[in-house]
């Protein structure tokens, strides 16, 4: 009989370059998991935990620790050891009275800093993908998988974030793609450098919509793609150490 499911591993040399894991060690490490993050822009839990945290030393305490519903993502226990966590996730582990959320620094797209406990149900979610489906209700695509149906009430955009309560996934708030609000870069050099947007243009066929970002006195030209809105004047929630 064939093997099903697919290889759980790859080899370290070729995980994503952000991936805090030592190289040589050994030969393989975990994969990612089919799930609501790509490879390239999520880490598995269990090496989260361990080469990132620093939680636990082997493999086999992170599975224990996962299977045993330890850790949480978004509010919600993950037992699955290559479950993919990216970018604003909210990892709380209970049992040392810790939350986590991966935002971009400097350097490194994906960096968890600790929350307090008054955020750890907050998380802000970008629109990808709008369209009315039946009963003239708008489903918005998130950036993490998540799929929001809502009336007329709440207008949004493709590149307009939402202030999610989570689990619950009810919309506290929303900020625009739009001139003067707060950005931050989430890929490329400029990674986790935040700044306030001076200027929008419209894509075209052959380019994609872009982004005048005001970064330290500098202005920088970006996809939107990679340009995540954070607040107007201040961030909705912590985005960095000590912020």
């Amino acid at each position: 009989m064939t093997k099903m499911g697919g290889d759980k591993r790859t080899k370290r040399s070729k995980a994503p370059a952000f991936w805090k894991i030592p190289r040589k060690r050994n030969r393989f490490t975990v994969t990612v998991a089919p799930g609501p993050h790509p490879k390239q822009e999520s880490y598995p839990i269990s090496v989260l935990i361990r080469d990132v945290l620093g939680l636990v030393r082997t493999y086999r305490e992170a599975k224990t620790v996962i299977y045993e519903g330890k850790i949480l993502v978004d509010g919600i226990p993950r037992r699955v050891p290559d479950f993919p966590v990216g970018l604003m996730d909210v990892v709380e582990i209970p049992s040392i009275g810790k939350t986590f959320r991966l935002v971009p620094v400097q350097g490194n797209p994906l960096h968890p800093i600790v929350i307090n406990d008054s955020e750890k149900s907050l998380k802000l979610c970008k629109v990808k993908v709008k369209k009315t489906v039946k009963g003239g209700l708008i489903q918005y695509g998130l950036h993490d998988g998540r799929s929001i149906l809502t009336d007329n009430g709440i207008k949004l955009n493709i590149g307009d974030v939402c202030l999610l309560e989570i689990p619950s996934q009810k919309i506290i708030k929303s900020v625009k793609l739009e001139k003067d609000n707060l950005a931050i870069i989430t890929k490329g050099k400029k990674v986790g450098q935040l700044g306030r947007i001076e200027q929008l243009k419209q894509g075209s066929f052959s380019r994609p919509k872009m982004v005048s970002l005001s970064v330290e006195g500098k202005l920088t030209e970006l996809p939107s793609d990679i340009v995540f809105v954070v607040g107007e004047k201040n961030p909705l929630i912590t985005i960095s150490e000590g912020v």
